[in-house]
């Protein structure tokens, strides 16, 4: 499999969730204004020696999920189960479909982190590291 089918596979996976407005494969300042928003980047790749015949590659994505906190009538609170949220279903997503259908081996189970940002607005920020093993013949 290539990057952009792993790629293309992790970006229909998020536009499909229920709790996620958008979903873009690159950095943007979200120009539709609907939160939450995710943007889903290149991270890193790397490659070991399986066996004398395959290669295990992984193919590393960074998801940032941007959540705003000061919006009229939704403060902080609201933005915080929001955010916990889309953690719940994106963690329960990979989980369900640890092959991405098929495209891959497997998807390393995500770990995710939490922080805050000044965007457009007072922002909250969850990074979610995904990282997808294919194994490749090396012959």
């Amino acid at each position: 499999m290539s990057v952009n089918t792993v790629r293309t596979k992790l970006l229909t996976a998020l536009n499909d969730m229920q709790s996620i407005k958008a979903a873009f494969d690159w950095e943007t300042s979200n120009p539709d204004g609907k939160y939450p928003f995710a943007t889903l980047t290149l991270r890193e790749g790397d490659a070991i020696f399986q066996s004398t015949a395959h290669n295990l590659r992984k193919e590393g994505f960074r998801i940032r999920i941007y959540q705003e906190r000061s919006k009229m009538g939704q403060g902080p609170e609201s933005a915080e189960d929001i955010s916990a949220n889309v953690i719940d279903e994106l963690q329960a997503h990979l989980d369900r479909n640890t092959t991405l259908s098929g495209t891959v081996k497997y998807v390393r189970p995500i770990g995710w982190r939490a922080s805050y940002i000044d965007r457009e607005l007072d922002s909250r920020i969850l990074e979610v590291d995904i990282d997808a093993y294919e194994i490749v013949n090396s012959l």
